[in-house]
């Protein structure tokens, strides 16, 4: 009997006896299942595929559920092309469409109109998809925008690892919008609350719970309260809210006791901001440049796979009615250059790269060769405190600049620097400055702004901010107009002062 409750023992714990200590065994991650709904998308798939392909989440523990219908462009062809060549890396990809829907529901007025039907229509695509992932006995569902972009690879895995009820990674617009609300009125409607700015500025960072997320939203379906999760406002007890979606799913949530939260704690991705029912449906493509600029300008551009650049046009170059367009780039700073092309490359802006003179390489033999002699008790007027080497060299840069303008004449130049951010729909507002400021006499318009203590000053702008810096450097960015202007020195330019 001894002999046979010893033997018993070390089969009851067999990791101990004969293998590894159960402690360290390796368990794989949980499965998640990512839903899609596609329409008229075929200027954000190829970023937007990029991304998902792009996500370090092992894609064997991943199952992609697309569907895909009412379009007008090429976004079917797209996504049979993809699935096609990158099906066979995940545990499964099912993929539905639809070219026989047409272009429009029965009460459409246009394919961004959000009508009756064409809520029944998305409410029923989500449910569809939230019942298929408990049928593919799915541990986690991502509910995803095929418009959302997901710049950051690690963001599934740093989801799944928060093992939260239902949380959404904090998206990036080019303003204030974002997907989460920190407020819900009794009639269900958004509202403002103290708590979103800090949130969505990132001025606090973490996870909070919030009444409302939406457009890329994860949901944990291991928990048997999940089982009551629904888009479908019929199947909510008592709701008295409006057939919408998000709105449905989050006070069922509510309603459950089950959390959302939002999670801030890094930079997950971007999206654009939603048009509006009377918009032109065409104006989503000025949505998507905005935020191409806008991930770029924070160092983190959109993906994009080879496989796809066939489907993405790009402006032809063109100076933007100036004689010619500078950029200041020090030949050390090679990221800075390459993120500026980026941005170039996406307004169809025609620059000219300008090598600038490096403060690490000047010193006082260089200065006194060049005839820069220092104004004494000159200060900074944003550190208070003497030039340093650096600042001499972005000094020169423009100095050198200002004698090839007046050299070859330029009646308009407008002149960047390496760190710069544009705006939302910079295009269009720089032509409009250009025409607002034409009758004026003008020398300089900066496009920028610093931020100087408070002074006593008259100042007028032409024109909305056009760009900002990333970080105080100098001046990042302005547009000259020579025309006798008294900003060229006479000694400098005294072969020229009179043509100019």
């Amino acid at each position: 009997m001894r002999a046979l409750v010893l033997a018993f023992l070390c089969l009851g714990s067999s990791y101990s006896c004969f293998g590894e200590d159960v402690k360290t065994v390796s368990y794989k991650m949980p499965t998640v299942g990512i839903s899609v709904l596609v329409r008229n998308k075929a200027h954000t798939l190829p970023f937007f595929l990029s991304c998902i392909r792009n996500l370090n989440y092992p894609k064997n523990r991943i199952y992609l559920w697309i569907y895909s219908d009412f379009n007008e462009d090429k976004s079917i062809e797209i996504l049979e092309k993809w699935v096609d060549k990158y099906a066979s890396l995940y545990n499964g990809v099912y993929l539905t469409t639809n070219s026989s829907s047409g272009r429009l529901h029965r009460d459409e007025k246009s394919s961004i109109h959000w009508s009756s039907d064409h809520f029944k229509h998305v409410i029923s695509l989500r449910e569809k998809a939230l019942n298929f992932a408990r049928k593919m006995w799915a541990d986690y569902l991502f509910m995803i925008d095929a418009d959302v972009f997901l710049t950051n690879p690690s963001t599934l895995s740093e989801l799944v690892s928060k093992d939260l009820p239902i949380t959404a990674p904090m998206l990036v617009s080019d303003g204030l919008y974002s997907n989460f609300w920190c407020g819900m009125t009794d009639n269900y409607y958004y509202q403002r609350t103290d708590d979103y700015k800090p949130i969505q500025r990132m001025e606090k960072q973490g996870c909070y719970e919030v009444p409302m997320v939406h457009t890329a939203v994860l949901v944990q379906l291991r928990t048997r309260v999940s089982d009551q999760l629904t888009y479908n406002p019929n199947k909510i007890p008592n709701y008295d809210g409006p057939e919408d979606d998000i709105i449905a799913f989050a006070v069922n949530a509510k309603k459950n006791g089950i959390t959302l939260h939002i999670c801030n704690d890094d930079l997950y991705g971007f999206v654009p901001v939603p048009l509006e029912d009377n918009h032109d449906p065409k104006s989503d493509l000025e949505q998507l440049l905005n935020i191409k600029t806008e991930a770029i300008g924070r160092g983190s551009p959109l993906p994009l796979d080879p496989f796809l650049q066939d489907y993405v046009k790009y402006p032809e170059l063109w100076k933007f009615g100036c004689n010619e367009i500078y950029m200041i780039n020090l030949e050390r700073r090679t990221e800075r250059r390459e993120l500026m092309e980026l941005s170039f490359k996406e307004l169809g802006m025609d620059v000219k790269h300008v090598k600038a003179v490096d403060g690490r390489q000047l010193d006082m033999n260089n200065l006194k060769e060049l005839g820069v002699t220092l104004m004494p008790n000159y200060e900074d007027p944003y550190h208070k405190r003497p030039m340093k080497a650096g600042e001499i060299g972005c000094f020169l840069s423009h100095y050198y600049i200002w004698e090839e303008i007046a050299e070859k004449r330029h009646s308009i130049a407008l002149v960047l620097e390496d760190d710069i951010h544009f705006v939302p729909y910079f295009r269009n507002r720089f032509l409009r400055l250009l025409r607002e400021i034409e009758p004026l006499d003008w020398d300089l318009v900066a496009t920028w702004k610093a931020h100087f203590p408070k002074r006593n000053l008259d100042a007028y702008s032409a024109a909305p901010l056009l760009v900002h810096p990333t970080h105080y450097t100098g001046q990042e960015g302005y547009i000259s107009d020579t025309e006798d202007s008294d900003l060229v020195t006479e000694i400098t330019f005294q072969h020229y002062k009179n043509e100019l």
